[in-house]
């Protein structure tokens, strides 16, 4: 007997933060009760240098990247009312 999946449809919600280097990534797919946040940061005003030396430290787990997302009013409301 053939089965039929159901397809799963992805919701997503990007708001850039006021500097336009960093954004979040709000994910929903329907065919789940979770919710992905994933944080970007952006390195392009940084030299070539740089950006290779924070990848690698990265990929080496030497240096997790956290950083702080400043948003507007509306944005963050963007965020709160995303079902």
């Amino acid at each position: 007997m053939a089965q039929y999946l159901k397809e799963s449809k992805k919701r997503e919600l990007i708001i850039k933060c006021t500097d336009n280097c960093s954004c979040v990534s709000v994910d929903k797919w329907s065919d789940e009760d979770i919710y992905y946040l994933t944080f970007y940061k952006s390195y392009t005003e940084k030299g070539l240098w740089f950006r290779l030396k924070t990848a690698f430290n990265t990929m080496m787990g030497r240096d997790i990247i956290g950083a702080e997302l400043v948003l507007k009013e509306e944005d963050f409301n963007k965020i709160r009312k995303f079902k």
